[in-house]
């Protein structure tokens, strides 16, 4: 019978993998790095995860997990679209900004080959509330007729670049700043 995984060390190796690839890239990452990084032995790392490509794989759909549930708490179906709009925008652009390695991990890997495609499509389907809230908003013509990966791309795409440039100490992100980003993103997609 298999020993069940000991959620700490899971977490642990996350934490260490996402710090060791935003250093190396993928090219770079080494398990015994990983294993070091999180204070446990190499071979704990391989009995977690087979290979770096599958620990890249589970690392991806547990930070996208989490990222998708934490901003799809501030959506509510009782508020009017652009209220909840706003509300999802806003959530998404906060935890953003608040965890940038997360966020650009997942920016990096979404369209590699390091994702297998069963990977891809789980990832895709935690999206698939954000996806009926906007299908709705073009039904109800409060948002453009655009395919969803170009109106998921309009509003999610300058959020990174804005957390990017952040961080780069290019802007400081000010709440006026996010006021007009925020107003930027819904003049982009409404009618």
């Amino acid at each position: 019978m298999p020993r069940s995984k000991d959620e700490a060390k899971v977490i642990a190796i996350f934490d260490a993998t996402l710090s060791v690839v935003m250093k190396t890239g993928f090219n770079g990452l080494k398990m015994a790095d990983v294993a070091k990084k999180a204070g446990l032995a190499t071979g704990t790392v391989y009995l977690y995860f087979k290979n770096k490509e599958a620990l890249i794989n589970a690392l991806y759909l547990h930070l996208k997990t989490e990222k998708t549930q934490a901003f799809m708490l501030a959506y509510n179906p009782a508020d009017d679209f652009k209220t909840a709009f706003t509300k999802l925008w806003q959530r998404y652009f906060d935890i953003s900004l608040a965890e940038p390695e997360r966020m650009l991990f997942i920016e990096q890997f979404t369209y590699t080959s390091y994702l297998t495609r069963r990977t891809k499509e789980k990832g895709d389907v935690l999206l698939y509330p954000l996806f009926e809230f906007l299908q709705e908003g073009i039904r109800k013509k409060k948002i453009k007729s655009i395919p969803l990966p170009l109106l998921i791309s309009q509003l999610m795409g300058p959020i990174f670049e804005i957390v990017k440039l952040h961080y780069n100490k290019k802007i400081k992100v000010t709440t006026s700043v996010k006021k007009s980003l925020l107003e930027f993103a819904w003049k982009s997609v409404s009618r």
